[in-house]
């Protein structure tokens, strides 16, 4: 192959592969920063972002693997609420109007002490 095809072949690779995950989703978390500590006495709020993608419909609110919350609105705010001290992993995360996850999610650990 000449260097003309390859260059064509790699960004119509890059582009196709872009247009997979817009049609994913995104989702975004602002606050509070990965590695965040709390008091276990703090209401561990997040501020958010999720574009839905093609199949999204809401958000999930999982702490430590478990859902806690489904969440309609696609920008806001989320509580995970008083956490109990130790490490804690904490993921947003675009589901289908079935409740199946699309892929696209964003995850942060947190400390309460």
């Amino acid at each position: 192959m000449n260097t003309k095809m390859l260059t064509l072949v790699a960004f119509a690779s890059l582009f196709l592969s872009g247009m997979a995950l817009a049609d994913m989703g995104k989702v975004t978390i602002s606050s509070p920063a990965n590695g965040a500590t709390f008091n276990k006495t703090d209401s561990v709020e997040l501020m958010y972002e999720a574009l839905p993608g093609d199949d999204g419909d809401h958000v999930h609110l999982n702490l430590d693997g478990k859902r806690i919350d489904v969440i309609h609105s696609l920008k806001g705010k989320a509580s995970a609420g008083m956490l109990n001290p130790g490490k804690h992993h904490i993921c947003l995360a675009v589901n289908t109007k079935g409740h199946v996850p699309t892929g696209a999610e964003a995850c942060i650990d947190v400390m309460s002490k």
